[in-house]
């Protein structure tokens, strides 16, 4: 949601970030209709009212009340029982409450470094890192990986053989320089993202595309299904694993996708 924090940099370097739906003007959360025909509840207009007058409306919790009325009467043990004197306003009272969808997480170790002195000694563990978490959501998440500022298309990310997809990012880690600062573009090698969450096995991804609400293009999705989410809060850890050949050039290495949430609808 959103942010954009970085979960991955290994040299190999990888970076890999958070980052919100893009959505600019925020006219479109509960708040943002607030006044307008998309309004729940038209009875009360709270727009505009929100105490920062900021973006930060939308996400802290406060509340508006406004209104008055007043009544005085007689009463008559026929008719309509009350004989009204005077009135203003009104005595109903209306009660309207927004909650907004909501996502918050948390990252550790989300800075990893890989460092291949042996490339003939590297066992799998050398090569495989983990980046944990937690998050927070009354709405169920497709979690997944933007590729949408790089090159990859759809062909770069290793199929299963049944529709879906593995995981690996073909050629991800992409080649900059040698130790004799010799340009090492043309070499690179591939890289594997699977994810847990609450303590499951870790899995591939599901799907590929821009989600939702095509906002978030290039992207590899991971269904709330699959993974097991739960509403609440709960626990997510990426397993993050290189596959350098061990006659791979020499050199530094990289990638920078960027990790995204997208509600189920």
């Amino acid at each position: 949601m959103k942010r954009l924090t970085m979960l991955l940099i290994a040299v190999a370097v990888i970076g890999m970030c958070t980052m919100s739906v893009s959505a600019q003007s925020y006219s479109n959360t509960l708040y943002g209709q607030e006044g307008t025909a998309s309004d729940g509840y038209g009875t009360i207009d709270a727009s505009g009212q929100g105490p920062a007058g900021d973006a930060s409306d939308n996400y802290t919790n406060w509340k508006y009340q406004y209104g008055s009325g007043s009544w005085s009467g007689v009463y008559s043990w026929d008719g309509d029982a009350w004989l009204t004197e005077a009135e203003s306003g009104d005595s109903q009272i209306d009660v309207e409450c927004d909650i907004e969808l909501y996502w918050a997480e948390t990252i550790e170790n989300n800075k990893i470094y890989f460092h291949i002195g042996n490339p003939f000694t590297a066992t799998t563990t050398d090569k495989t890192a983990y980046v944990d978490g937690t998050y927070a959501a009354n709405h169920l998440e497709y979690v997944g990986i933007s590729f949408d500022n790089t090159s990859k298309e759809e062909s770069d990310f290793e199929g299963d053989g049944s529709g879906g997809y593995t995981g690996v990012v073909l050629d991800g880690m992409v080649g900059t320089i040698d130790n004799h600062n010799t340009d090492i573009s043309s070499e690179s090698f591939d890289i594997r993202f699977q994810l847990s969450m609450n303590g499951g096995a870790y899995i591939p991804p599901t799907s590929f595309g821009a989600g939702a609400h095509n906002t978030i293009p290039s992207s590899l999705w991971w269904s709330p299904t699959a993974t097991g989410m739960t509403l609440g809060t709960g626990t997510m850890s990426w397993q993050v694993r290189i596959y350098p050949g061990a006659d791979q050039a020499d050199g530094n290495y990289n990638l920078d996708p960027v990790m995204v949430v997208a509600p189920v609808l």
